[in-house]
């Protein structure tokens, strides 16, 4: 590969900080401001992302990142972190609480934790600007 081929191919910090992070619904996640290296390998293994006033900043792996483009960084997965304090929802609209915490294997939803304890993956009919039960979800009364 010559030399002019091979800058084609990389790209620098510059076109990468200060870009918007974009999820797979196309919403903006936050301004990518940190790159993340592996000291020996060299490699980039993530960006930190500023998700705005009063949020925790996000880590957004590499195994996340899909695309590099011209103005934004393209996620081809939505970080579990971006669930915490989505509204959770009974199938039949009633609010039930909020997402305090999300359990994950291997990059996916394994269950979401709220006041009332842990909801299964299996009772989640949908994960999108809320988080709504499957019918059969029946809330544990504490005694």
């Amino acid at each position: 590969m010559n030399k002019m081929a091979a800058r084609k191919k990389t790209i620098t910090s510059d076109d990468i900080l200060g870009k918007d992070a974009v999820d797979l619904d196309g919403e903006i996640l936050g301004v990518t401001t940190k790159l993340h290296i592996d000291k020996d390998s060299k490699k980039l293994v993530g960006i930190t992302i500023d998700s705005g006033f009063m949020k925790p900043d996000l880590f957004i792996g590499i195994n996340y990142i899909k695309n590099f483009g011209i103005d934004s960084v393209f996620l081809g997965k939505i970080p579990v972190s971006k669930y915490v304090g989505l509204q959770v929802l009974d199938s039949k609209g009633k609010l039930i609480g909020k997402v305090k915490k999300v359990h994950s294997k291997r990059n996916k939803v394994d269950s979401i934790e709220i006041s009332h304890g842990l909801i299964s993956i299996h009772d989640i009919a949908e994960i999108g600007v809320s988080v709504i039960l499957k019918e059969r979800y029946k809330i544990k009364e504490s005694k």
